[in-house]
């Protein structure tokens, strides 16, 4: 079963640290969802990398670590919408949470006017149909 962590930090810098040793020991990108602005960092993982995933985040004292488990047996997948206007991303994270994707796993970057979403297999037609609703840039 996969599980969302989420750590927030006192400190912009520390997110990028954060970010690094993921990449370091050995996580991809797309598992990483990085706000510096928020001071928060999300990431999804199976099982098998969680206690070290914990202990990453903790090496670098946050102010609060949350995890979320997804009710997918399977390891989900992430999606991503770019839109013109960082106005447009509230409306769509709006949209995600009344059709039922908890918050946990909606991340939205206004400076990169990106929508992160941690998408279950089941779901993903109807999460990409929400994010094309908006018009965006692109979808991966």
């Amino acid at each position: 079963m996969a599980k969302v962590f989420t750590a927030l930090y006192a400190v912009e810098t520390t997110v990028q640290n954060v970010v690094d040793d993921l990449v370091n020991i050995g996580l991809p990108t797309e598992k990483i969802l990085a706000d510096e602005e928020g001071k928060t960092v999300k990431i999804i993982v199976g099982v098998a990398v969680e206690k070290e995933i914990e202990e990453v985040l903790k090496r670098h004292k946050p102010e609060e670590v949350s995890m979320h488990s997804l009710k997918e047996k399977k390891v989900a997948e992430t999606l991503t919408a770019t839109y013109e206007a960082a106005d447009t991303l509230q409306n769509v994270v709006d949209d995600l949470i009344n059709i039922g994707l908890p918050a946990e796993e909606i991340f939205a970057d206004k400076e990169r006017k990106t929508v992160k979403v941690i998408v279950p297999k089941v779901i993903e037609a109807e999460i990409r149909e929400v994010l094309k609703r908006h018009d965006p840039i692109r979808v991966e």
